[in-house]
């Protein structure tokens, strides 16, 4: 079973996991200031790769921006691949910078 957690820090959000049958297979680091989310490393475990697993990483954390009225600033290449690749899911929670 699919499961997304959230992960608090000291200072807030820091990252988003994915587990699948209680193991973590997959993490989004993220920064969040006001308005703000920063969508940092995205890593997958290589046994797990090539099964949609980023992506889930990346609607899970866009929900949460949407849900939260937050941009995204995507600093990870993974993100900014997924941002330029399909505009139409993701052009209205991109931050303008």
């Amino acid at each position: 079973m699919e499961k997304i957690e959230i992960h608090e820090g000291e200072k807030g959000i820091s990252f988003f996991s994915l587990n699948v049958d209680d193991e973590e297979v997959g993490r989004m680091m993220v920064h969040i200031t006001p308005g703000i989310l920063k969508a940092g490393y995205t890593g997958i475990g290589l046994a797990h790769r090539k099964k949609g697993y980023g992506r889930k990483l990346v609607s899970a954390v866009t929900d949460y921006a949407r849900e939260n009225n937050l941009k995204i600033i995507p600093e990870c290449g993974f993100v900014a691949m997924m941002f330029n690749k399909y505009p139409e899911i993701y052009g209205d929670i991109r931050a303008a910078i």
